[in-house]
């Protein structure tokens, strides 16, 4: 049995995201089990815009009356990276929302994120996309991360497993100064890489039993999953997709399904072959943690608890 939170023992979360199919799904899960007290939005599966736009959308789907803060546009050094071909133009596949009908709060994703975390002291971060925003805070008030209760990213990998590159997963490729800046910052910092997701796979049988639920909710991450197969393996349904994101938020919901172990990480900043790589120190007599790394998931408990919130919402 998995623990259900109640509104009592939600973890309050702020959660910054590029939304992006997986971080769709991601929403989804928080919506269930966290107090999601704000977002904010930050280009990397997509441009910002389309970030933005399918952040209002998404939380007019699941009734979520939040503020939505945009954020960056581009990386720290001014590069864009973005990934259309694994989401889609729009970032969410083949799924149409409605255009949504609000508005965002305001255009400084890096001052909310400085006023939350000052404002809400047991507050959480959680971290979907490439780190600008947070990063972007943290320059410009560097004394935030003694406000901070931690930080859970979705990004990097141990054992050198990329999926940008051989070397990079994608959300610390795509602003490797700013996961710099996070890493060596002092903040309590929770990573959830590519080698813990990729544990975490759903896929067909998933979208079949979404798709029979036939709630408005199921049936847009039944078709988020499906175009997430389609876009990744050409159309080839009997494959899985990773759960990327969705861990990333249950980490923090459900800690207890998830295996963490304290390490040193250092960022790749300049290599030719290596930028955005992830150095995770697993020596016998390693350097001091900055870290805690995210190893080993209990995948059936996890898949479980995203079709459960993706069929009760």
């Amino acid at each position: 049995m998995f623990r259900r939170p109640t509104s009592k023992n939600k973890p309050q979360v702020l959660i910054d995201c590029d939304p992006g199919i997986d971080d769709a799904i991601a929403l989804v899960t928080a919506a269930k089990y966290t107090e999601i007290l704000g977002i904010t939005t930050v280009a990397g599966n997509v441009s910002l815009e389309s970030t933005t736009k399918n952040a209002l959308a998404l939380c007019e789907l699941l009734g979520l009356d939040v503020p939505i803060h945009a954020g960056a546009a581009h990386a720290l050094r001014g590069q864009v990276v973005t990934a259309e071909e694994v989401h889609g133009d729009t970032g969410l596949g083949t799924l149409t929302l409605p255009t949504p009908t609000k508005e965002i709060t305001s255009h400084d994703a890096a001052a909310y994120i400085i006023e939350s975390v000052v404002r809400h002291k047991n507050l959480r971060l959680v971290a979907l996309g490439p780190l600008t925003n947070i990063a972007e805070a943290m320059e410009r008030e560097p004394n935030i991360v003694n406000e901070i209760s931690d930080l859970t990213i979705m990004g990097g990998s141990a054992h050198g497993i990329g999926n940008v590159t051989a070397a990079a997963e994608f959300n610390i490729f795509a602003d490797p100064e700013a996961a710099s800046v996070v890493f060596s910052s002092g903040v309590q910092l929770n990573m959830i890489g590519l080698n813990l997701t990729h544990q975490v796979q759903m896929g067909f049988s998933e979208s079949k039993r979404l798709e029979r639920h036939n709630s408005v909710v199921s049936l847009a991450v039944a078709e988020l999953l499906l175009s997430y197969q389609a876009l990744i393996h050409s159309g080839n349904l009997s494959e899985t997709v990773p759960m990327h994101d969705p861990c990333a938020v249950l980490a923090v919901s459900h800690p207890e399904f998830f295996t963490l172990i304290d390490r040193n990480v250092t960022v790749e900043t300049a290599g030719i072959y290596t930028r955005g790589l992830t150095l995770v120190d697993e020596r016998r007599t390693p350097a001091e943690s900055n870290c805690r790394v995210g190893y080993e998931a209990n995948s059936k408990q996890l898949i479980k608890l995203i079709l459960n919130a993706s069929t009760t919402l």
